[in-house]
């Protein structure tokens, strides 16, 4: 029996499909763009190089007295007010600057000006007020344009050079405060900054100092009592020496001139204020002159040391007091009337 052929129909053969896979180097390349290094910026180093230090000052009886610092010296003069100096010497602060490049090659050191301003910092203690009115000199820097402004002072300095250190001087205006003013007197400071900005007013460095002074309150002295020697009979003969004690206030009489009980014979007498436990010079004149018909001279003596200390401590008021006497010389044909003269005494602080 013979098969017979069978045709199977919609088998027909096709060849397979062949796929192959794609590289994936997009994402590579972008991820290598994104992780690109920064460039470093210039850096701005600023130091304040001690204190506007008035040292020891006296200040007013009543109100502030304004102490102007120059920048150019370091000099000291009084703006307004009745306060005084009593120290000598420089007063004004330095300050030095130095920029730093980013990186090799980086010019900005060298072609960029430098923006600075410099303001009072708001904390006083003691009779030291708010600084004011500062202004600057150069020392190595140099200035690019006038300063504008006082309290905050804005300037422009010349580009200093890669890690080259530039110098300029400020000065300001100092007050102190008066007796009045209640604060206590002795040691007393301020403080002001001084920085470098950028473009839109931001800090690129920073640094801070203070004023500083010791403050002695107004010294003054007032007479509390006159010289007096009395009424005095002129000697029959000869001459006589008329004396008053300086330390107990008794009078004597040599030779035949009479002193009469009235009116009273009185030493002189003074009383000085300051500032507690400081040392004062004083000066008594060791003569003085009466005039009258003809002319006396009266040796004059006191009670005092040339340098007393008033009492008390620094930061509270002092007191010393002290008296004055003396003598002279009269003889018969020494003109009969009224003699006066003046005595002159002042003080003031070592």
């Amino acid at each position: 029996m013979r098969a017979r052929g069978q045709r199977a129909a919609g088998l027909l053969s096709a060849p397979a499909m062949q796929w192959t896979s794609l590289p994936v180097w997009l994402g590579v390349l972008a991820a290598a763009v994104l992780t690109a290094a920064p460039v470093a910026a210039a850096t701005y180093m600023i130091n304040v190089e001690g204190p506007m230090d008035l040292g020891s000052v006296v200040a007013g009886a009543s109100g502030n007295t304004v102490f102007r610092i120059a920048p150019t010296t370091g000099s000291v003069s009084v703006q307004s007010g009745s306060g005084r100096r009593i120290s000598t010497g420089s007063a004004r602060s330095q300050v030095s600057i130095m920029c730093r490049p980013g990186r090799a090659g980086d010019t900005k050191c060298q072609t960029d000006n430098i923006s600075i301003r410099i303001g009072a910092v708001a904390a006083m203690t003691g009779r030291a007020r708010a600084l004011t009115n500062f202004t600057v000199a150069m020392g190595t820097a140099t200035l690019v344009g006038a300063p504008t402004g006082a309290n905050p002072l804005s300037f422009q300095i010349a580009p200093p050079g890669d890690n080259v250190m530039k110098t300029f001087f400020v000065g300001a205006d100092f007050p102190v405060a008066g007796d009045d003013s209640g604060l206590p007197s002795g040691p007393g400071e301020n403080n002001f900054f001084v920085t470098i900005v950028d473009i839109n007013g931001l800090t690129l460095s920073s640094d801070t100092d203070r004023g500083r002074l010791q403050a002695y309150r107004s010294l003054a002295i007032a007479k509390t009592a006159d010289l007096s020697f009395g009424r005095i009979q002129l000697p029959t003969s000869g001459s006589s020496t008329i004396s008053l004690d300086a330390a107990t206030g008794s009078r004597t009489v040599t030779g035949l001139a009479f002193g009469y009980p009235t009116p009273a014979a009185t030493r002189a007498a003074f009383n000085i204020t300051g500032e507690g436990g400081q040392q004062v010079s004083l000066s008594v004149p060791p003569t003085i002159t009466l005039s009258g018909p003809s002319t006396l001279t009266v040796n004059v003596t006191d009670t005092a040391p040339a340098a007393p200390t008033l009492s008390g401590t620094l930061g509270a008021g002092g007191a010393y007091s002290f008296t004055v006497g003396g003598d002279f010389t009269i003889s018969n044909t020494t003109p009969p009337g009224a003699y006066t003269g003046v005595l002159s005494v002042s003080v003031d602080y070592n």
